[in-house]
């Protein structure tokens, strides 16, 4: 298994014209600290199925997601990785690898994307992870641990359709978009602790029921709302 190493920073817009810059780590700096990160940055593609991390390794790179969708996943004493929850637009995929920490996770891309990525020696030579850089750091970490929880309160909930509705919601706020493109009926049937079979059913009754308006294969469009009924094991009246 083998993780790409940040490849040259190549021409492009940088920080500013960034469309997830609202919700990085690094393009929330100030425009001249941004400045100061920005020869180091590396922006790459990554494809569907591409491993990003590797859970108990030191990254040698720190990666937000600029574009795509990425599954975390975690393995326990047993040695079997199990879904822990997605990531998306402006999330970091490893920040304790700016501390020279291993891995909590590991990380798959669930759909192809971008990732602009940091070499950590370099920018630690630079003296840029400073204590206000780790301030933020720390911010950082607890917005994902909330992200976390927000995923284990998902898994609790009872019934099926309550998990996927959850799970559609937490899509929703992880894309920032109520147009959702969703992963495969096997990662959520991974994730939700179901079969695909399941899965299926339960967006075909989501759809009946208006929670969502299917627009192709791997998108769909939700209603907030009548989801939130469903997650709260609550159902909304049919119309």
């Amino acid at each position: 298994m083998h993780l790409h190493p940040a490849p040259p920073p190549a021409e492009r817009e940088g920080c500013r014209a960034c469309a997830s810059r609202d919700a990085c780590l690094l393009g929330r700096q100030r425009e001249s600290i941004c400045q100061r990160w920005q020869p180091l940055m590396a922006e790459r593609a990554f494809r569907k199925g591409e491993r990003l991390l590797l859970q108990g390794r030191v990254a040698p790179t720190f990666g937000v997601i600029k574009v795509g969708t990425v599954l975390g996943l975690r393995s326990g004493d047993d040695g079997v990785e199990r879904p822990a929850g997605l990531l998306g637009r402006g999330q970091a995929l490893d920040g304790t690898a700016l501390l020279l920490q291993p891995a909590a996770l590991s990380c798959q891309a669930l759909s192809a994307g971008r990732v602009c990525e940091v070499d950590v020696a370099a920018a630690t030579q630079l003296g840029l992870v400073d204590a206000a850089f780790l301030r933020d750091l720390l911010l950082a970490h607890a917005q994902a641990h909330a992200r976390l929880a927000d995923w284990t309160r998902v898994l609790g909930t009872r019934s099926v359709a309550g998990r996927l509705a959850g799970a559609l919601l937490q899509l929703a706020g992880v894309q920032r978009s109520v147009l959702v493109r969703l992963p495969s009926h096997t990662v959520l049937a991974a994730l939700l602790a179901t079969t695909r079979e399941t899965i299926a059913r339960t967006l075909r009754q989501f759809e009946a029921d208006q929670c969502l308006a299917r627009r192709d294969r791997w998108h769909c469009e939700i209603d907030r709302e009548r989801l939130l009924a469903f997650a709260t094991d609550a159902p909304p009246r049919r119309p």
